[in-house]
């Protein structure tokens, strides 16, 4: 998110649901000028602004919300949201558990071969030159390709798998320090702060959600 010191005495919240079977998570936020790290999610995305106007980008370009409306972000498609306007935005958003799904739509050869070298990788040293290498391409090429077809930098991205490898773990009622070192990140700190950039809740109210919901 684009503020970290405002993200520090404000966070979403996040009730989950079994409906026929299936877990949904209900995220909602007060207004505030929310600015999610570019992201995916495994199942779809329904998300209404309930005050404000907020921006959603994702590698094909972007669209404006205002207060009242509900778009869908598919499963696996990288995006964010940002405030429109200095008040910031309000927002609900629900998503319909899915399979591990990562960035799908029409990806190249080369943006897979890079999805399965970045999840093996057992920390966040994203290492683009390995990476690049790989691929049999140039690190700066690389760099442009992921980020016209993905949406997000390398590194993001990398983060961003590390973060749902983690949350599976937190679903599993696996601990904090588990989920994080498990993850690849240097320690529970660094897991929470990533964390809270990509959803705005910590790791801990998390687990908390889905430990109810059982």
């Amino acid at each position: 998110m684009s503020s970290h010191g405002s993200l520090d005495r404000l966070r979403t919240s996040l009730h989950v649901q079994i409906e026929h079977d299936r877990s949904v998570e209900v995220v909602q936020g007060k207004r505030h000028r929310w600015s999610f790290r570019a992201h995916y999610h495994s199942g779809d995305e329904l998300v209404t602004i309930s005050e404000g106007r907020a921006r959603l980008r994702t590698a094909s370009g972007y669209r404006d919300f205002e207060a009242g409306e509900t778009g869908l972000v598919p499963a696996g498609t990288v995006h964010r949201f940002e405030a429109l306007d200095r008040e910031g935005w309000a927002f609900c958003s629900r998503f319909v558990s899915g399979p591990n799904v990562v960035w799908k739509g029409g990806r190249s050869a080369i943006i897979e071969r890079v999805t399965q070298e970045l999840s093996t990788r057992p920390t966040l040293q994203t290492d683009v030159v390995s990476v690049a290498n790989a691929c049999a391409v140039s690190p700066g090429h690389l760099s442009r390709i992921f980020r016209n077809q993905v949406g997000t930098s390398l590194h993001n991205f990398h983060v961003v798998l590390a973060l749902h490898k983690a949350k599976k773990l937190l679903q599993q009622r696996e601990s904090l320090v588990e989920a994080a070192l498990d993850g690849g990140f240097f320690d529970q700190a660094h897991f929470t702060r990533e964390f809270v950039r990509m959803i705005g809740l910590t790791p801990g109210s998390f687990r908390n959600a889905w430990a109810a919901a059982v």
